[in-house]
């Protein structure tokens, strides 16, 4: 006659023999509950950190690259002047519009009156910055 058993007892009915201190969980009811952790919220957190992160870095490339860019621009602006003189590094010199071509002086715009384009010093790198 076959004995039916509860459904909280590990029974074996092939091997007709308990198997509980087999199975790597615990079976019976006092057991602590067997949870699977919550890993959405894990990921949404992760790539909400993440995301704020490489929003940050993206704003600052982006200004790194329109710092490089306007310097680019003036250096180039200043290197199609017209000039007559060898730059010293680390000097000022005063950027005018010519009439055909701007050119580059060493007088500073209030000693005369033509139109002024900008200031700008030669660096050691040979670039220059607006002043």
């Amino acid at each position: 006659m076959e004995k039916n058993k509860p459904d909280n007892i590990v029974w074996d009915e092939t091997h007709e023999a308990y198997f509980a201190k087999l199975l790597p969980y615990a079976s019976n009811l006092g057991s602590p509950i067997i949870s699977i952790p919550n890993v959405d919220a894990f990921k949404k957190k992760g790539v909400d950190k993440v995301s704020k992160q490489f929003q940050a870095e993206l704003k600052e490339l982006q200004s790194r690259i329109k710092s490089f860019v306007e310097l680019a621009s003036e250096t180039q602006k200043v290197y199609e002047a017209l000039f007559k003189f060898e730059p010293i590094v680390g000097e000022t010199y005063h950027l005018y519009k010519g009439k055909e071509q701007n050119f580059l002086s060493l007088v500073a715009p209030s000693e005369w009156n033509k139109e002024f384009l900008g200031s700008f010093r030669l660096n050691s790198d040979f670039k220059w910055v607006r002043q």
